[in-house]
């Protein structure tokens, strides 16, 4: 039997609006946990569950080898072998949720077999995938016991998350099989891990536009569930992303290939070589970050030159990982200031990251919780 927690309702719980009774294969008990759904946006910053509220949740976990699923730990943390397995042969294209003000931002629409579709961000420097407490029951997400947890890396984050395994992901009709999530244990939205506040220099427009858009996402698809695929393609010009398992990537217009570069993995993440201005530097791709390149330390504040394999990028904006806000035991990050200027694909099977198409010109660049203070005590987990 499934067992999920039941939280008292409040203003925007369940962001995945639920399926027609007649379509739902589930056992009555977890039909009828599933309420009706509400498409009402969530507080997008989270609060903390209590402790007590908290050991419930924890204490309802099944070990996830029942899921057929075996935990191993490696220097960037657990790694869940059998989870994240999509279909054989097939290919999904997915459109891109329009945020106005921004670069595009690749945020999709998924579905389970309980819940309708619902967006999702795509955040290649997430490690894992994330999931709101509210969207547990659409997920059909069950905690994993022994607890396995740990705190966000790729951002500065308060709260940790617990993993635990979903049913099924559904991606233009594609299926994953035994999705994992981590879920931080609170109410609320995404936080920071929807990576809405990074750019002090976004416009107020864009800002509210951003926001409203992450209020709405119950869910962050991260590195590992990404890394089950051959390839996904980022086509950033289109506004779609594509994810196949139908074997070797191949350029549809090969006279499109800017360059191809190797990848590598940092600490499960994408990652590629270059220079900047001169300097050998690694740099994690992150397809959320709405800034050029992000660096740890301290940077002269003057205009930047990548260089990526054959391809330059001049003029460009070097923040620090302090000004964003993110944390300084990132390497250097590429973000959606040059990654939209093409179409990128993360050969995954090939170990290559494809640039194709003509540079988007004049891309446009973005240039609390309250209630008791008693500390709370997240088992099996330490910064």
């Amino acid at each position: 039997m499934v067992a999920f927690l039941l939280l008292p309702a409040g203003p925007g719980i369940l962001p995945i609006s639920m399926k027609p009774r007649q379509s739902i294969r589930i056992p009555v008990m977890v039909a009828i946990l599933a309420a009706a759904g509400c498409t009402s946006p969530l507080r997008l910053h989270p609060s903390p569950l209590a402790q007590d509220e908290l050991d419930r949740f924890l204490d309802g976990g099944r070990d996830a080898r029942v899921y057929g699923i075996t935990t191993y730990q490696d220097a960037a943390g657990p790694r869940f072998e059998f989870a994240n397995r999509p279909q054989s042969f097939r290919t999904a294209q997915l459109p891109f949720e329009s945020v106005p003000g921004v670069p595009p931002v690749p945020i999709v629409r998924v579905e389970t077999p309980l819940a309708d579709e619902f967006p999702v961000l795509l955040d290649s420097s997430a490690r894992q995938s994330w999931a709101v407490m509210d969207s547990m029951r659409g997920l059909e997400f069950r905690v994993f016991k022994p607890p396995t947890g740990e705190y966000a890396d790729h951002v500065v984050a308060s709260i940790p998350g617990y993993a635990g395994v979903g049913n099924q992901l559904i991606l233009g009709g594609l299926y994953i099989q035994n999705p994992v999530f981590y879920m931080p244990p609170a109410r609320g939205g995404l936080g920071v891990l929807a990576r809405t506040g990074e750019n002090p220099d976004r416009t107020a427009t864009a800002l509210i536009a951003w926001e409203r858009a992450a209020r709405r996402m119950p869910s962050v698809v991260g590195a590992a569930l990404m890394r089950g695929f051959h390839s996904v393609r980022f086509d950033f010009p289109d506004r779609r992303a594509a994810f196949s398992t139908a074997g070797p990537y191949q350029p549809t217009n090969p006279a499109a290939v800017l360059d191809c570069v190797p990848l590598y993995d940092w600490r499960g993440r994408p990652a590629v070589a270059g220079e900047l201005d001169g300097a050998p530097v690694t740099l994690v791709l992150d397809t959320a970050g709405d800034f050029d390149i992000s660096v740890p330390g301290d940077v002269s504040g003057s205009p930047g030159t990548l260089r990526l394999g054959t391809l330059q990028f001049t003029n460009l904006n070097v923040a620090t990982h302090a000004r964003l806000g993110l944390p300084e035991t990132f390497p250097a990050r590429l973000g959606l200031g040059v990654l939209a200027r093409h179409a990128v694909t993360l050969d995954f099977q090939q170990q290559r990251v494809w640039f194709e198409g003509k540079p988007l010109r004049g891309t446009e660049k973005s240039a609390t919780s309250t209630g008791d203070d008693t500390p709370v005590h997240y088992r099996g987990i330490t910064r």
